[in-house]
C-alpha cells in the first residue's frame, strides 16, 4: 500500500511542478512604473543593480514599463567616472537603450561642483533639484519604489 501512495505523490508532484513551470512562462505583467533608487559608491553593487534593472525591463518588456534610476550621493562618482571608462559607458548606454531613464540629484551635482554636462551621455532634463524628494513625488504618482 506504502508503494502505491508513493507513487500517487510522485504523480502529484511532477504534474504540479509541469503545470507550474508552463504557468511561469507563460507570465505576463501588468503595465509597470518603478523608481530605482542608487546611491551607494560601491562599483559591484551598481552593476549588480543594472542587472536587476535589465532583467526587469527584458522580463515586463520596455513597452509596458515606465522604469527610472534616481541616482545621488556617492554613487554620482560612478556615473562621473564613466567618462573617461569605456566599459561603463557601454553599460550606460545599454541601460539606457533598453528603456531606463537616469536620473541626477541637482544638490548632489552642486556638492561635487558638477554640472549634468559632466556626466557621460546625460541632458539637461536628466536632472532633478533634488533626488529625494523626486523620488517621492515618483512615488505619489504611483511609481514603486526599488532599492536593490
Amino acid at each position: 500500500m506504502s508503494v502505491y501512495l508513493l507513487r500517487i505523490v510522485t504523480t502529484a508532484v511532477l504534474l504540479l511542478s509541469l503545470t507550474t513551470n508552463i504557468s511561469v512562462a507563460e507570465q505576463t505583467y501588468p503595465p509597470q512604473k518603478v523608481i530605482y533608487h542608487i546611491n551607494y559608491p560601491d562599483t559591484s553593487r551598481i552593476n549588480a543593480t543594472f542587472t536587476n534593472i535589465s532583467n526587469h525591463l527584458a522580463a515586463v518588456g520596455e513597452d509596458n514599463i515606465d522604469l527610472k534610476v534616481m541616482i545621488h550621493g556617492a554613487a554620482l562618482e560612478y556615473f562621473l567616472s564613466a567618462s573617461e571608462d569605456e566599459a561603463k559607458q557601454i553599460l550606460l548606454d545599454s541601460i539606457r537603450l533598453e528603456g531606463a531613464h537616469l536620473l541626477f540629484c541637482g544638490n548632489t551635482l552642486d556638492a561635487y561642483s558638477k554640472t549634468i554636462d559632466d556626466i557621460y551621455g546625460a541632458e539637461t532634463q536628466d536632472r532633478v533639484q533634488a533626488g529625494l524628494p523626486a523620488i517621492v513625488a515618483l512615488q505619489q504618482q504611483g511609481y514603486i519604489y526599488v532599492r536593490p
